[in-house]
């Protein structure tokens, strides 16, 4: 099929019928034509994908993990929950529930803007408010829809949730937790009972579930669910967007079109104090807590250049989220050496994508092995490297017991 010139897709656009049809059943056409004044650059292949995931909804339970400022809480908070019940799921009852009742309000805020004062909304799918009554400062009625949409914090209480005969159908989990939600081992738990067994349960067989958020502490809900679904332990869809991917490939390069806008936003960072193992970078863009200590053999994996990716997700190999800690040993200035790796927790890090290497040596009879060895609750002493001619995010963590200096390196 050709492609459509961009000037007749602006005429199908300015033609109000063509285009609430459209709107109707696209998700990405009902953000492109609502909140074009949210939107400062060209959609990358992953937006699409949230795009997709949404218009489809395969899975009750859907988790996405996103670097900062990747437009996460534009599509799947603000864009879903407008579509949800103006598109074609006919949502009726929408929930949006973040850590406190007052960070939901603020997602519940940019909600009703575009509701009061989105002029090509309202006129292409209003009236939305009938009454001043109908709207408070933390539900939102459209009676034309016969729809609701309610902002809550964590922990509130939810049993029996419903608006008429409604439960919620579309519960949208926005930063459910932050930084500081990890001091008390207690509360984290109790957390995540809450979201286990009183949010997963409130809806019915026609609720579905969107959890976003940015990689915060391996103990954190979108950790354990991401465990979860990858052990077929829940059914859902887990996807994750670091900024860079494992080639240090830029996903979204329409925002950052080179090296040195990464470079411009790692320096807009605080440091990483001497206490911590990775760099909020690492955490936060790249959506890596890993302390793994490697040597000269993935050094240039580490190095490679940072450049613009390709326009699809095959493009791209990504192993976040990650934050196991270990280390892995190869010598390559020695004929034959072992190839070894330790985790605290396979799952996170790539141990698949180290096994396939290993296996690659081995079959060259560069190493010896296999030699994979997971320790299980492992809190050794550690030490620290900042090397001058690395980039931060690039901090090394060896095990003090076992890290072995080049010069007491033993030939085989």
């Amino acid at each position: 099929m050709k492609k459509l010139s961009p000037e007749i897709i602006q005429a199908v656009i300015n033609d109000t019928a063509v285009r609430t049809a459209l709107v109707y059943q696209n998700h990405e056409a009902f953000c492109s034509i609502y909140l074009r004044r949210h939107l400062k650059y060209e959609f990358a292949w992953f937006h699409k994908e949230m795009f997709r995931i949404t218009e489809s909804y395969q899975h009750k339970l859907n988790v996405f993990m996103a670097f900062r400022g990747s437009g996460k809480s534009t599509i799947l908070n603000l864009s879903n929950a407008l579509w949800s019940i103006l598109g074609k799921h006919q949502k009726k009852f929408v929930l949006i529930v973040s850590k406190t009742r007052v960070q939901s309000q603020s997602h519940f805020d940019n909600i009703k803007q575009e509701l009061e004062e989105n002029e090509l909304l309202k006129s292409d799918l209003g009236p939305f408010q009938a009454t001043k009554e109908d709207w408070g400062a933390y539900t939102i009625e459209i009676p034309k829809y016969g729809a609701k949409i309610m902002c809550i914090g964590a922990n509130q209480n939810i049993r029996g949730l419903k608006y008429r005969d409604h439960r919620p159908d579309l519960i949208i989990c926005d930063d459910i937790e932050d930084v500081t939600s990890f001091t008390d081992q207690a509360k984290v738990d109790l957390l995540y009972e809450w979201f286990m067994g009183e949010l997963l349960s409130i809806g019915d067989e026609t609720t579905n579930i969107v959890v976003l958020g940015n990689l915060l502490d391996p103990r954190s809900i979108l950790i354990r669910l991401y465990k979860a679904i990858k052990h077929d332990e829940m059914s859902g869809i887990f996807k994750a967007y670091p900024l860079l991917d494992d080639r240090n490939r830029i996903l979204w390069s329409a925002k950052y079109p080179d090296a040195k806008a990464i470079k411009n936003v790692e320096r807009g960072l605080p440091n990483p104090r001497n206490h911590d193992l990775w760099t909020v970078f690492s955490r936060e863009y790249l959506l890596d807590m890993s302390c793994v200590g490697i040597d000269d053999f993935m050094e240039e994996k580490h190095m490679e250049p940072i450049r613009v990716g390709g326009k699809t997700a095959k493009s791209f190999e990504i192993s976040a989220p990650m934050w196991g800690m270990g280390h892995i040993n190869y010598f390559p200035e020695h004929e034959r050496q072992n190839f070894s790796m330790w985790f605290d927790d396979e799952d996170g890090y790539p141990v698949e994508r180290w096994k396939k290497i290993e296996a690659e040596y081995i079959k060259k009879g560069k190493v010896d092995g296999p030699s994979l060895k997971r320790v299980q609750n492992s809190t050794p002493e550690t030490r620290f490297f900042d090397y001058p001619d690395r980039p931060k995010r690039y901090r090394y963590w060896y095990l003090e017991t076992d890290y072995v200096p080049p010069s007491k390196r033993i030939k085989k």
